[in-house]
């Protein structure tokens, strides 16, 4: 079986999911899974790169002090 990769905003695919729970549950089941696992994955790392950003932007070099005359 060949694969597709979509692209779609979270919003999307919160659609797709509330439009296949109108179907028979036995019938979605795994599709709905694998959307799930495959989002939480996308969404962890897109979370962790946002946060290492983030930080990295925050930190603010430590420059050395210039050494007291005597």
């Amino acid at each position: 079986m060949e694969n597709l990769n979509l692209t779609l905003t979270v919003n999307e695919v919160n659609l797709i999911l509330r439009s296949l729970g109108q179907h028979p549950f036995v019938e979605i089941a795994d599709l709905i899974g694998k959307i799930k696992q495959q989002g939480d994955v996308q969404l962890a790392e897109q979370q962790k790169a946002a946060e290492e950003a983030k930080a990295s932007d925050s930190a603010t070099p430590v420059e050395a002090e210039a050494p007291a005359a005597e």
